[in-house]
């Protein structure tokens, strides 16, 4: 049973717990109105309508406000249990990730980002290319002309490249990629309740 469905029963509940209290008040009021109407007192029948009136309105407002309250609770566990099954994902995906790093298919796939990177703007005795600790070696056999550097923030693996003469990096490493999918995965998946 999920919380809207508990959530529902609640409100169905509580709902008839406020017909019975205002249905015992309007008997209460009816029996007061016979006996007001019996002795001619209209001010009496007056008082009594109102009295009820307040006390309906006094209930319904107690109940909706109850009402409310557990719906937003609901949607604060809701909200809290996909936050965690989201963070659980990514740690899952993370570790995929990292277990790929060290397979040769992935040392494949490194070369052939920096290759797309330098035909994309070729590489020169300036240029600067960053990589995780684990693959500085595997890429200076591969460009033995180009300066690598460890860098101890890259995590997962992939290449950023410096292009000191414009300033410019080129970004292709999983770190970055891993968190732009997550971020975009937790705003257009994880807000939606």
């Amino acid at each position: 049973m999920d919380n809207l469905e508990k959530i529902a029963r609640f409100e169905e509940a509580i709902n008839k717990a406020a017909d019975d209290e205002i249905g015992a008040l309007l008997a209460d009021t009816k029996r007061n109105a016979r006996e007001a109407v019996k002795c001619a007192d209209e001010a009496y029948l007056e008082e009594c309508y109102h009295t009820v009136s307040s006390e309906t309105k006094n209930i319904k407002r107690k109940f909706a406000h109850e009402i409310s309250q557990r719906k937003f609770e609901a949607a604060k566990e809701v909200f809290a249990h996909r936050s965690m099954r989201v963070e659980e994902f990514f740690d899952r995906l993370e570790e995929e990730i990292s277990d790929f790093s060290k397979t040769p298919e992935y040392e494949k796939r490194l070369i052939a980002l920096t290759e797309e990177t330098e035909k994309e703007s070729a590489f020169n005795q300036n240029t600067v290319i960053y990589v995780k600790p684990e693959d500085e070696e595997k890429l200076k056999k591969h460009f033995p002309n180009v300066k690598i550097c460890a860098d101890k923030k890259i995590k997962l693996g992939g290449v950023l490249v410096f292009f000191p003469e414009r300033s410019v990096f080129a970004d292709k490493t999983f770190d970055s990629a891993f968190a732009e999918q997550k971020a975009e995965f937790v705003n257009n998946k994880i807000m939606q309740l």
